[in-house]
């Protein structure tokens, strides 16, 4: 199969599975919600690159747009474009996506995930720039620990070597 129709194909799946792990296997936390969308996210940056950060932008974009966060989808769009960032600067070579470097890794990008909701919330409602906090907070280690979870369980079914992008 031609690589680049590959990667497509796997960029359109991951952007379908964070779409449906963010909307449907969510926790209610403070003002918004906990999902697994951006464990996903990290995986994919893992796997397939740079395409990951459309299929971030796109699956939780849309899941804002489809779960009445419309006002914040396009600071979405951006942050979860950019939290695949960290993990692309990890050897895509590797065989594993279970490292203590990416663990590490998820520190970064639970911090863009905090501060790209923080600069949201100054523009959208002031009001809710530090009341957000925690909940962002809880969502970037929730997704550090899913990704955590999930990688292990990937390496362990040698996922990366199968997909061979």
């Amino acid at each position: 199969m031609n690589k680049n129709v590959k990667q497509l194909a796997f960029t359109g799946m991951f952007a379908a599975f964070i779409f449906v792990l963010t909307m449907f296997v969510k926790f209610p936390v403070a003002s918004g919600y906990v999902h697994f969308g951006d464990a996903l996210i990290y995986l994919s940056a893992l796997i397939i690159g740079p395409w990951a950060m459309l299929a971030g932008a796109i699956g939780e974009g849309l899941a804002d747009i489809a779960g009445s966060y419309v006002i914040y989808a396009p600071a979405t769009v951006i942050i979860k474009a950019l939290i695949a960032v960290p993990f692309l600067t990890v050897s895509k070579k590797e065989s594993k996506l279970f490292s203590v470097k990416n663990c590490l890794v998820t520190l970064l990008s639970g911090l863009i995930t905090v501060g790209g909701y923080y600069i949201a919330d100054l523009i959208i409602n002031k009001a809710y720039a530090v009341v957000d906090l925690p909940g962002n907070i809880i969502q970037a280690v929730g997704s550090a620990v899913i990704f955590i979870i999930l990688a292990a369980a990937f390496d362990k079914a040698k996922l990366k070597s199968k997909i061979n992008l």
